[in-house]
């Protein structure tokens, strides 16, 4: 093999021939070959990993060609990990790329996974993202997970062996509508350049022992004011380690594989149905009338808050919706904006309080999104 197109990267200091040897011995499964799985599989390809798996189930469309550049014309209506292996080979020949074009699941993911060195989750819906999540800590593989929205973005290193996962930032899957797609909100095709070409960085420093990864932590990056915030995320030590895919193969991938052995009442109460529509807005979208409620537990609103909001945690509010009441600017007609960390339980309990008459809608992406935006009130 020769080295010379890696002579630029090996010249690094902090980098060299031991570097880049084990990028050549490692193995990266990448999920996705769309908007992050472009500038992933393009900059690992380049750095000379030397084993890609690339798992994804779908087709090129027309519209993927503005933010999967790994994509070209004539491969519309070919299957992406065809046309991302064929691209791929042409950049660097020397690599191995294996393809499957299917779609992840309990039933397949063990194998998929196993004999990974680290995994790239650069999936589109939470289902996907979640089963990764958890097939990598059951697996003992660490995760790069990235996720985009919009204008704005999201990255971390996920390891179960060492620290937090997925279920420490976002403990359950969002409730169905409580979120929006890329297809309904829409994505700017950089974006995913920005986000994607920081996924493969990471990677690159988890496989080549370099630098400090993004263990611990997300960050967060705004483009429209080019700001980047990185938020710490502890391990929950309530947590209870994920140890079986059972759920997913019925129907409990919210989080009943790690759900604690006493079931939450409160937390029961406030769970959506499936066809229930979650009325959600954005920060952007508040008004002056609106009466802002931060739902989140103390410690979290003694680490940063958002001026103004009033403060009622989630399990005194739905074991008294009546709290409201009392917040300042209540009143009969007045509309509830709810926020948490991230905008799921914020969605649970605006389901349990339009049960209950309330006019409430849930802050989408909630206290993170705020921070995205880069106005931060830090508590004193």
């Amino acid at each position: 093999m020769d080295l010379a197109r890696y002579t630029r990267q090996i010249r690094l200091r902090g980098f060299g021939a031991q570097a880049q040897e084990r990028l050549l011995a490692s193995h990266v499964v990448v999920i996705g070959a769309g908007g992050l799985g472009a500038p992933v599989l393009t900059y690992l390809a380049a750095a000379g990993v030397g084993t890609i798996s690339v798992i994804d189930p779908d087709v090129v469309e027309l519209s993927n060609l503005h933010r999967q550049f790994l994509h070209a014309e004539e491969e519309v209506g070919n299957r992406k990990v065809d046309s991302a292996a064929r691209r791929l080979a042409g950049l660097n020949s020397d690599i191995e790329i294996i393809t499957h074009p299917v779609l992840l699941t309990a039933d397949n993911a063990e194998e998929l996974l196993t004999g990974a060195d680290i995994v790239v989750d650069g999936s589109d819906n939470f289902e996907t993202r979640y089963l990764v999540n958890d097939a990598c800590e059951m697996l003992g593989i660490p995760l790069v997970w990235g996720t985009i929205l919009g204008f704005d973005g999201q990255l971390a290193v996920f390891d179960a062996r060492t620290g937090s996962t997925l279920r420490d930032l976002h403990p359950e899957m969002p409730a169905p509508g409580s979120v929006p797609n890329c297809a309904t909100a829409g994505v700017i095709g950089a974006l995913c350049g920005s986000i994607g070409s920081a996924m493969a960085m990471e990677t690159i420093k988890v496989l080549a022992g370099i630098g400090t990864p993004l263990r611990d932590a997300v960050s967060i990056h705004s483009s429209l004011d080019a700001s980047w915030e990185t938020i710490p995320v502890a391990r929950d030590p309530e947590r209870r380690p994920v140890t079986s895919l059972e759920t997913y193969r019925t129907g409990g991938a919210s989080g009943a594989a790690v759900a604690p052995a006493a079931a939450n009442a409160s937390a029961a109460a406030a769970t959506p149905s499936a066809d229930e529509a979650i009325p959600v807005i954005t920060w952007e979208d508040l008004t002056g009338d609106d009466v802002l409620v931060d739902i989140r537990d103390d410690d979290e609103v003694a680490a940063g808050s958002v001026a103004g909001a009033a403060h009622i945690p989630m399990d005194r509010l739905l074991a008294d919706p009546e709290l409201l009441t009392a917040t300042e600017g209540a009143t009969d007609s007045a509309r509830f904006a709810l926020y948490c960390r991230s905008g799921v339980r914020s969605a649970r309990t605006v389901s349990a309080l339009r049960r209950a008459g309330i006019d409430a809608v849930s802050i989408s992406g909630g206290y993170l999104a705020h921070l995205s935006r880069g106005s931060i009130d830090a508590a004193s």
